[in-house]
């Protein structure tokens, strides 16, 4: 159908004949104009934008409202194994490792496609972050435990106190699996029977302010102090083996999806539940056909301010300066996700999560460290590295690339450091980052090419 005008033709000369516009018109309209065209631009490029777009996904809710179905969904679609909770002692590298020291006492095992595993990693001194992450997690936690000789006393002292003093301590009986780990010449002083028997045995449990949790949450460790050698409690001849821990935790986990994880890194809550969903949604289902994994941005928040409980609040922290993005005052591209400024501008008005953008581990983001939600399968992470070397992430971000895997970026979904940002200085271990680096660039990577082959778009 044709649009006509309503202007007869025999008139439009008329129009000519019209009196010039207003000199109000001619001046303040381009600049009303021009004005509105600044304002819009400014709000593009603002990296603290709050609520630009808005996803709504509530087919999520619709379809799989009931919780068993969507089990069956997943248990269809992941079609997984479960990994034994039992107790055993083994071998791995030059480590004795006590699987399942501590196991969940749940009233039925979890099945490996009905949740996700958080794993990660730390010593003693990082054990008072456990219960405000399972708070936040609520779910599977796998954590192995660096235990060697001189330590393992303090260690179990500070297992009891977690398990029997606290609360929230149920949270521990729950879902917490702990797997302790030390040298082969940095045995126990005692049998290992003896400490089977002591964790067993309820604590006398002190005050608040006599917490052995807390008071030896601030003792100088490789993981909070660049002065490693200074720790009265650690031969300085020793460094935190790291990879070893993440690697440990993650091959215990009993579920088919981890989120492989660093100890002082709390989720936002829901995350469980919003990501299943997800990837059981027709949607999504294809990302589960070839390598890849889904990534959460992560956040640092001042050391007086509380740990956001979900993305309008975080966003909130950071147009307030209140957050930022983690190590921005260290290595600020290690840790930002690609699209990050498309991140910021979406605010989820039911529980439900996409993904935001696919993308690589390449380009600008060659030497990028992301968190992610992934699998027991995964490249594992080179245990010839320590923690106080830096770089520990990069050789298996660089297996990653190469193996072509896709990174999906989560657009409802983030980790925030416990409070506190940390400095460059605090950071700085410069003998023994050369010395890391040099072995990753001259041992670890030829390796690697001789295995798997080079790409050029990848990055050590």
């Amino acid at each position: 159908m044709a649009i006509t005008s309503k202007v007869p033709y025999n008139r439009l000369d008329q129009l000519n004949q019209l009196p010039p516009k207003p000199i109000i018109l001619r001046i303040v309209l381009p600049l009303i104009v021009a004005f509105f065209v600044l304002f819009c631009l400014f709000g593009y490029f603002s990296p603290t934008t709050s609520v630009v777009y808005v996803h709504q996904h509530n087919e999520y809710l619709v379809q799989y409202l009931n919780d068993s179905d969507l089990r069956q969904e997943l248990r269809s679609l992941l079609d997984c194994k479960s990994v034994d909770s039992g107790y055993r002692i083994e071998t791995w590298g030059n480590f004795w490792v006590l699987r399942n020291f501590i196991a969940p006492r749940r009233p039925r095992p979890v099945e490996c496609y009905e949740t996700i595993t958080y794993t990660t990693h730390g010593d003693y001194r990082f054990l008072e972050n456990v219960i405000p992450l399972l708070e936040r997690w609520q779910g599977p936690l796998s954590v192995a435990v660096y235990a060697p000789g001189e330590e393992f006393d303090r260690t179990i002292r500070a297992l009891r106190e977690l398990l029997y003093c606290s609360r929230q301590s149920y949270l521990v009986e729950e879902f917490a699996s702990v797997h302790l780990y030390f040298d082969f010449d940095r045995m126990p002083p005692k049998a290992i029977k003896h400490y089977q028997n002591l964790i067993q045995q309820k604590l006398a449990c002190p005050n608040t302010t006599n917490s052995f949790l807390t008071e030896n949450a601030t003792e100088p460790t490789p993981q909070n102090n660049a002065a490693h050698s200074s720790s009265s409690s650690r031969s300085s001849n020793h460094t935190y083996p790291v990879n070893v821990g993440r690697n440990i935790a993650r091959d215990a986990a009993q579920t088919h999806f981890v989120l492989a994880s660093d100890i002082e890194l709390y989720p936002n809550p829901g995350f469980i539940d919003m990501f299943l969903r997800m990837v059981a949604h027709p949607v999504y289902r294809s990302t589960l056909d070839r390598p890849g994994v889904y990534v959460l941005p992560i956040f640092e928040v001042t050391d007086v301010s509380p740990v956001p409980e979900d993305k309008v609040e975080l966003l909130g922290m950071l147009r307030r300066g209140e957050a930022i993005k983690f190590h921005e005052k260290i290595c600020s591209s290690c840790h930002t996700v690609p699209s990050y400024r498309d991140w910021l501008r979406v605010v989820k008005v039911d529980q439900t999560m996409d993904i935001l953008v696919t993308a690589k581990r390449e380009g600008e983001f060659g030497r990028w460290e992301p968190i992610y939600v992934g699998t027991r399968k995964d490249p594992q992470y080179e245990e010839r590295l320590c923690w106080e070397g830096k770089f520990d992430k990069m050789t298996q971000g660089y297996l990653m690339c190469v193996l072509e895997y896709d990174f999906h970026i989560l657009d409802n979904g983030f980790l925030v450091h416990r409070p506190g940002i940390k400095t460059v200085s605090e950071a700085a271990r410069p003998e023994l980052e050369l010395k890391q680096r040099n072995f990753v660039e001259n041992v670890i990577f030829p390796e690697l090419i001789g295995l798997y082959g080079q790409k050029e778009k990848c990055q050590m």
